[in-house]
């Protein structure tokens, strides 16, 4: 055997290696002479302007490792042959590009053949579900203007706002997997905040050199993931010449919901105590109809109320309610009125590249790429602060000390200002992601005063001021050791750090001005301990109750080999650790309400480590990936040992539990991880593809080390003992190019995920044990088809459409509750265990684009005003969701809705548009453009258009639905006895002349929440 495959091998044997993404690509060929048609040993192959390039063997083979992932003119040449140019040789991450050459006899001497590469539309090698997306392709998308929405809209991905939890956030899935089963990479570098596992994607768009997106199959090289990767290489600034890019977007002051601002006094919450027609006498005794009166709430009028007011009159007490609201006609009366909608967002993105001044040719082409951006979304409802801002800095320096020793230096840095996520939740990042978020949140969707919900509407200290601070600072090392083996050096330390620190100010209780004997100071304004409403029962008072001092800094060091041991074998391996120190402190704390509060307060060290080694085989008929990982995972904790039920659980030793308990070092996980992916290339125009793997991700901080202290006592303990979630994927695809134009793409996948964790609970005899745990007993069976079609290439249309189906079978086994009373747990443990059934949500998307080419129409004074235009249609339709259980059970009249058949929402349809107009001048690229979202301002019911519970029902009622046609629990005749009236209507319906019948949703402003938007962009390239 070769002694130098042999060494290679040994020396990949020994290292071990963690998570290492691949940055680069791989440009393989073979130079012939155009007249014999025998292979030219020793041609020189190289790409131009670069100092990459190798020789040909003796087989007249050649290629050249670790290229950037780009657009390159490729050269042969040979001593009596024409030298060849081939342009447009795009590279793409963890791809091998075949590039022939055919070099004909010299003619002449130094005349070169310059032709244009042949565009494969299959990537023959990748044996899993891979998207690459160009950075031409990142700018042009409409309303993309971060990487979350560009990869949202890629097939398998999805982001639906409406899934946040009570102070949680939306989180993106891939194939169904969330928070903790997918990675987030910038060239090689992990970005992922240890303490939640979220991904930090806080990459600017005019960084983009390209978006990688894995779905699955994972090489061996990958770890801690299940679901998806995202790998992002960015840009570097040019040796020789610099360049930038400036671009800025607004759109214009909107509300960013249906009807009304909610200071109008017309608005839901506001029109029964300013509606002449009713605000006097009261709701019950004014002008409004019955069906009026059942949708707002009732008032006795202000010339009852003004009699439970000393001093006040009728007048008097109803401008009380508008000055302490900020409604329409506070003006009038001293006060500015409330408002929003009326300030602008606005996006401001810059970027800026080339050498180093001074000093560049010193340090060996040292050259800088600097970007920045700024993102403010005004809150699309009043809170604490007008602008959701965002802004993240970027910062790449490279340098060649040598040909072939390459080092880079890298930074990140962001901010986001916003507000805490819900008027009393205090949970794990508890905070709004975006300006729209807050018509999601309990503040707007919620319907108990008592729980201080949307009670706190009009109260704007209700959200606390919440401030995170994130950085990443890397060293990369690249260093080529010969024509076929290199190596990389990665390490990192990223730091992430939030801020909540309570109340922003608290009320000045001076008064600002009299109504007769009624004094009012500057109330909602200002934090106000205590519990005080307003004539209406909004709150005032007691909210701004969470707290987050928490921050995590992680540092990462890797080493990754890779080496082309023969033609067919490329072998890659190396190592990883990663160690973090959490310290993690949030908390509930309202002011005045002690006895409601709680607190969570820990630091620990866990670390990791891993190690892989993968070969990557090609053949002509076979492209084969194997490979092998193990994963370590140290919790480097203590783990207790304690009864279920000890006595350490109860509210006494609450402060003490940590000091007196019995614990032992927690375990140590280390799993083995086989991975195979296989390409077959059927014909030149198609390949099949089967991948198979096993795949694991740590538990989340606070499912290992979690330890809540309330009132009543310890009310959760985490579990550093849990086992690594698994999912077992499998996946068999299929791509088809048709007419070298089109790119077919079919697959269907199926994940077997075990020994995910669960909440657990355990109640004591008396009930003074009572806490939460987390077990390793939830599961989910994933099955799902993924269809795409793509026009890449041509002079007018291009374009794609992709579509996917997917179900999810999950549940538990054992229980949910454990009792340690034996009778109760035979009683209240009958349903265990549940299994959730599986119902699938297609979801399709298109985005079809027409553009003109530069030379194309006519020229007027030097300007062609039809050349560069461009317009992209975004089409996107999901499949509407179904009536839970519960929910049906509310206002279903007749019949078992375990035996019902489920009932589907209706689906939902929309339509974004980009127009935009590119003009050249010297050196310069302006682009002018439009961007329309939801551009047939298609309505949507929201539930949280909803007031209450009875509010939905009385929708739900009066939809004529199929079923009541008659079904196994009552007949036709039956249903319409029960006022249920058949026809052809779905949840999501609305009123309209063909359907007058429909009871809609009292909360018109929060009914519809996708109004049309317009926005419009500037941007400049040089």
């Amino acid at each position: 055997m070769d002694k130098k495959f042999i060494l290679v091998m040994l020396l990949l044997l020994c290292m071990v290696q963690y998570v290492f993404s691949g940055i680069t690509g791989k440009i393989v060929g073979k130079v012939t002479d155009t007249e014999s048609g025998e292979p030219l040993v020793g041609a020189n192959v190289f790409i131009k302007g670069t100092t990459m390039g190798a020789a040909t063997d003796s087989n007249g083979d050649y290629l050249i490792l670790n290229i950037p992932p780009g657009v390159y003119t490729l050269a042969a040449s040979m001593i009596g042959n024409t030298t060849v140019n081939q342009t447009d040789v795009s590279v793409s991450v963890d791809h091998t590009v075949t590039v022939d050459f055919a070099l004909p006899p010299t003619v002449i001497e130094g005349v070169e053949v310059t032709v244009v590469a042949e565009r494969k539309v299959i990537k023959m090698d990748m044996s899993a579900s891979q998207v690459s997306i160009s950075a031409s392709d990142v700018v042009e998308l409409p309303n993309a203007t971060s990487i979350e929405d560009v990869i949202n809209l890629q097939v398998g991905l999805d982001f639906d706002p409406t899934t946040r939890g009570y102070d949680e956030q939306a989180e993106v899935t891939i194939r169904g997997g969330g928070r903790g089963q997918n990675s987030f990479m910038v060239d090689g570098l992990t970005m992922v905040d240890n303490r939640s596992n979220r991904p930090m994607m806080m990459v600017n768009l005019s960084s983009v050199k390209e978006i990688n997106i894995i779905k699955g199959g994972f090489n061996a090289e990958y770890g801690n993931v299940r679901s998806g990767l995202i790998n992002v290489v960015t840009k570097e600034g040019s040796s020789t010449a610099y360049n930038g890019s400036l671009e800025l977007r607004m759109t214009p002051g909107h509300l960013k919901h249906a009807g009304e601002s909610i200071f109008d006094p017309n608005s839901y919450y506001l029109r029964p105590y300013l509606d002449p027609a009713v605000c006097w006498n009261g709701t019950a005794s004014g002008s409004w109809d019955e069906a009026t009166q059942a949708r707002y709430n009732s008032f006795m009028g202000w010339n009852e109320f003004a009699n439970t007011l000393e001093g006040v009159t009728p007048q008097q007490a109803r401008d009380i309610f508008i000055w302490q609201h900020r409604a329409e006609g506070s003006d009038d009366l001293g006060r500015e009125a409330g408002s929003y909608g009326d300030k602008p967002d606005w996006i401001a993105e810059a970027s800026f590249g080339g050498p180093v001044p001074f000093i560049s040719k010193k340090l060996g082409g040292l050259n800088f790429f600097a970007t920045h951006r700024t993102n403010n979304e005004q809150f699309a409802l009043p809170t604490n602060r007008d602008y959701f801002t965002e802004q993240n800095s970027q910062l790449k320096l490279c340098t060649k000390i040598t040909p072939s020793l390459k080092v880079t230096v890298e930074g990140v840095y962001g901010e986001i200002h916003t507000v805490q996520s819900a008027p009393r939740g205090s949970g794990m990042d508890a905070y709004m992601t975006s300006g729209m978020d807050i018509l999601y949140s309990p503040i707007a969707t919620g319907d108990d005063y008592v729980l201080g919900q949307n009670a706190a509407l009009y109260y704007p200290s209700a959200l606390n001021l919440f401030d995170i601070y994130r950085s990443m600072v890397g060293i990369a090392i690249d260093h080529v050791l010969s024509p076929r083996t290199f190596y990389n050096v990665r390490i990192s330390r990223t730091r992430v750090k939030n801020l909540c620190t309570g109340p922003d100010r608290f009320r000045d209780n001076t008064t600002i001005r009299t109504f007769g004997d009624f004094a009012v100071d500057e109330t909602p304004f200002g934090y106000q301990v205590g519990i005080e409403t307003m004539f209406d029962g909004m709150s005032t008072t007691g909210e701004g109750s969470t707290r987050d001092y928490s921050e995590v800094n992680t540092v990462n060091v890797k080493f990754d080999i890779t080496s082309q041991v023969n033609k067919y074998n490329q072998i890659k391996s190396g190592l990883e650790y990663n160690y973090d120190d959490l310290d993690v402190h949030y908390e509930h704390n309202q002011i005045g309400d002690a006895g409601n509060n709680w607190i969570v307060k820990w630091r620990r060290y866990p670390y990791r480590a891993s190690m892989y080694i993968q070969d990557k085989l090609e053949f002509k008929g076979m492209i084969a990936n194997v490979g092998l990982r193990a994963d370590l995972n140290n919790p480097n904790s203590k783990a207790f040992v304690t009864d279920r039920y000890s006595m350490y659980f109860r509210k006494k030793f609450m402060d003490t539990f940590q000091d007196l308990a019995p614990y032992e070092d927690a375990k140590v996980r280390l799993k083995l991880s086989p991975r195979l992916g296989i390409s077959h290339p059927i014909t030149e125009d198609a390949k099949l593809y089967f991948n198979y793997g096993h795949f694991y991700s740590v538990p989340t901080s606070n499912e290992m080390f979690l330890i809540m202290k309330r009132a009543q006592g310890l009310s959760d303990i985490g579990n550093p003992n849990a086992e690594l979630a698994k999912t077992v994927a499998y996946e068999l695809g299929v791509e088809y190019s048709l007419l070298d134009m089109f790119l077919l793409h079919l697959s269907s996948y199926y994940k077997d995920v075990s020994e995910q964790l669960a909440n657990i609970h355990y109640v004591g005899y008396d009930g003074g044990v009572n806490y939460w745990s987390r077990e390793n007993n939830n599961y989910e069976d994933i099955r799902g088809f993924e269809a795409k079609i793509e026009k890449r290439f041509g002079a007018w249309v291009t374009g794609w459409v992709n579509y996917n189906y997917m179900v999810t079978t999950s549940g538990y086994i054992g229980r949910q509750t454990y009792y340690e009373d034996q009778r109760r747990q035979a009683q209240e443990g009958l349903m265990n265990p549940v299994q959730n059934r599986p119902l699938a949500r297609p979801l399709a998307r298109a985005n079809i684009t027409i553009t003109s080419p530069n030379d194309f129409g006519p020229t007027v004074a030097g300007f062609n005003p039809a050349a560069g235009v461009r317009l992209d249609l975004l089409y996107i339709w999901r499949a509407g969701k179904y009536e839970s259980i519960g929910d049906y059970r509310m206002w279903n009249k007749v019949g078992d809705v375990e035996l019902i058949d489920d009932l589907q929402w209706k689906g939902r349809t929309t339509f974004d548009l980009r127009l935009r107009k590119k003009i050249s001048y010297i050196k310069y690229d302006f682009s002018l453009y439009l961007d329309i979202a939801n551009v047939f301002n298609i309505k949507y019911l929201e539930e949280s258009g909803f007031a209450d519970a009875d509010d939905r029902t009385s929708y739900m009622r009066s939809l004529h639905l199929q079923r009541y046609n008659g079904d196994e629990f009552a007949t036709k005749a039956e249903y319409e006895a029960m006022d249920c009236i058949a026809g052809d209507d779905k949840p999501g319906d609305v009123k309209s002349d063909d359907k007058p019948y429909i009871d809609m949703p009292d909360r018109e402003f929060l009914t519809y929440l996708n109004p049309r938007t317009i926005t419009f962009g500037l941007g400049i390239n040089f």
